[in-house]
């Protein structure tokens, strides 16, 4: 048995200088140190690490053996068999007591957490004066191991680790005896940080066990989710829940990557189509929105700096998607025309933009971002992203980020108005009214052209109904049988709209907790609410917005056909409409120039066909 008593004051004082993360697991480590016993060290086992103890039943003396020199200074026989300082060898090897009597070993083994709490001292060479090249490897262990025994110096070096990482449950085993080691040996902690985690469940969240058919073998996992999926999930996980794995979260996260790859490929083939080079500097004057994405990626590598200096992967994680959305969904969907028209600038920013985010992910996906890089890298740059230096921060340009994320999130709305009201997005509106997103006035044509509205206004939303009923449960017994007069005047609008959220009705004063209150647009527009942004749009159709509708809806259509038929990016083709869309040809030139197309006409055929130009004429799609 080892005592505790002596050293539970100098472990508490060693937890309290580490990091733990999630935090609250050092609270769990401080009620384990406070609330430990006596540690028995001695298990009735054949293989373990011998307890050097040899009690003399001639004087009662007890002698415990230090080290292998000692061993072999006090040891009677039994030298030239020792291959190695386990059993069955160590028990041959008796050591002569002071009182002159043959002492031999205990038949016990230690506690495993012996072993796993002296990892920081065994393998880093702690008070070792020498470096050994292949170490101790004799006996059971020779020629399986070849790793080195360092010295004291390295030791020194490395000790004590900046961040260790296991489950909950080591908190009393693994954590714990490398603590109560090192507080014995050094009077330190032997970690700096610790990430704490709680247990691996299968995607259902039931425990994993063989013999039901729901265990997933690391190997496996390995070969059909593939390691940086893995690595991906662990990271995105809170790592006081559970995680649940399978292949079902798995195939939710190659979803989301495969965003971001296809942005580099979309990148790739514009500049290959280009033929574009990229080089330190931007070819041309970059354009807000070019500006804005660059800002937008210093903001990516700061926030994930942040969050990797802090060891808490959930923010990366979160971070990263975040910045994948806006690269893909607003900076290259809203660029798409410039990249058809090989504009260098656009595709400088893009590049930038990419090569940044794979330095600033790469720990976290490291075998994907290593091959990205591969096919991004220009000749200045390292052979490999682990190569390049991590990016330097530097200042940003808060205001213009602020101002697009209130543009995205007046758009959201948008959509969201739209849809409420069955409204799908390629049919032009007449006009949208913002209210509470003042910093995005001055992209209002961005919005204009987000939501396929004529018009944008920003200042009080008009369009809001706002409907009050009575909370009878409180109410009831409040008015007694006044409740029917107020309720009649609630729903005929007979009310005054008080600051905080109450009503004053029929000389009742009523608190907000008092009324349920419901805001809905008014006849012919559409609303979504967030927090202080209202949003509206008007939802009336006339014959210029159906029409233009209809073209959108052919537009869609004719590029649908390119895709299908395998077309490249720079193919110019030929569209022959039937004669009912003949009104569409009022904006033939608008559907030439989405659709890359030379010609359009009409014709008997019943549908819309394309032809590729330079093709052989009957090859017709």
């Amino acid at each position: 048995m080892i005592r505790a008593d002596e050293i539970r004051q100098p472990m508490l004082d060693a937890n309290a200088t580490v990091q733990w993360t999630p935090d609250f697991y050092s609270k769990r480590m401080d009620d384990w140190l406070r609330n430990m016993d006596d540690w028995n060290i001695s298990r009735r086992r054949y293989f373990g690490l011998p307890l050097p103890f040899y009690p003399c039943d001639s004087c009662g003396r007890l002698e415990v053996v230090g080290s292998l020199d000692e061993l072999r200074e006090r040891a009677t026989g039994g030298l030239e068999q020792l291959k190695e300082l386990h059993r069955p060898w160590i028990d041959e090897v008796p050591i002569r007591c002071d009182c002159g009597a043959e002492l031999r070993r205990v038949p016990e083994v230690g506690d495993a957490w012996l072993d796993a709490g002296i990892v920081p001292f065994s393998t880093l060479g702690w008070e070792n004066p020498e470096w050994r090249e292949h170490g101790y490897a004799t006996g059971a262990a020779a020629g399986l191991t070849g790793a080195d025994l360092p010295d004291h110096a390295y030791w020194e070096k490395w000790f004590p680790a900046h961040w260790v990482s296991e489950m909950r449950e080591q908190i009393r085993l693994w954590f714990y005896s490398q603590c109560f080691m090192s507080v014995t040996l050094t009077g330190k902690s032997p970690y700096l940080s610790v990430l704490t985690y709680e247990k691996l469940l299968d995607e259902h969240g039931r425990e994993m066990h063989r013999s039901w058919g729901n265990a997933i073998d690391a190997a496996e996992a390995l070969e059909n989710i593939g390691a940086d999926v893995i690595r991906f999930m662990f990271c995105e996980h809170v790592p006081s829940q559970n995680l649940k794995f399978g292949y079902g979260p798995a195939a939710e996260i190659r979803r989301r990557l495969l965003t971001f790859w296809n942005s580099v490929k979309f990148f790739v083939d514009y500049a290959n189509v280009g033929d574009f080079r990229p080089a330190p500097d931007a070819p041309a004057e970059l354009q807000p929105l070019d500006r804005w994405l660059l800002e937008r990626t210093e903001q990516l590598a700061a926030e994930m700096t942040d969050a990797y200096e802090r060891y808490w992967t959930p923010a990366l994680i979160r971070a990263f998607d975040s910045f994948v959305d806006d690269l893909s969904n607003w900076y290259i969907r809203r660029s798409r025309r410039r990249f058809w028209n090989g504009d260098e600038v656009a595709l400088w920013t893009l590049w930038q933009a990419l090569v940044r985010s794979l330095q600033v992910v790469g720990p976290v996906m490291p075998f994907l971002a290593d091959f990205l890089w591969r096919r991004l890298r220009t000749e200045d740059l390292a052979d490999s992203v682990f190569l390049a230096p991590w990016p330097e921060p530097r200042a940003r340009d808060e205001q213009l980020l602020h101002e697009v994320a209130e543009v995205r999130r007046v758009v959201e709305l948008g959509r969201q108005a739209r849809g409420d009201a069955s409204i799908k997005l390629r049919q032009p509106l007449r006009r949208l009214v913002v209210q509470g997103a003042g910093s995005a006035q001055p992209h209002a044509d961005e919005i204009a052209e987000e939501l396929r509205v004529k018009e944008v206004e920003f200042g009080p939303v008009e369009a809001v109904e706002v409907r009050v009923k009575p909370n009878l449960p409180l109410l009831g017994p409040k008015l007694g049988k006044e409740l029917g007069a107020v309720r009649a005047a609630l729903e005929a609008g007979e009310f005054e709209q008080l600051a905080g959220g109450g009503v004053r009705v029929n000389g009742h004063e009523l608190a907000p907790e008092e009324v349920l209150m419901e805001r809905r647009p008014r006849a012919g527009w559409a609303l979504a609410e967030d927090d202080a942004v209202t949003v509206a749009v008007t939802t009336e159709l006339d014959d210029e917005l159906r029409l233009e509708g209809r073209v959108l809806d052919l537009i869609h259509q004719l590029n649908s056909m390119r895709k299908d038929a395998g077309l490249a990016l720079t193919d110019r083709i030929r569209v022959t409409l039937p004669a009912s869309l003949a009104d569409l040809l009022e904006h033939a030139d608008w559907i030439k120039e989405e659709v890359l197309a030379t010609e359009i006409a009409t014709d008997s055929v019943s549908e819309p066909v394309i032809e590729l130009l330079g093709s052989d004429p009957s090859l017709r799609v």
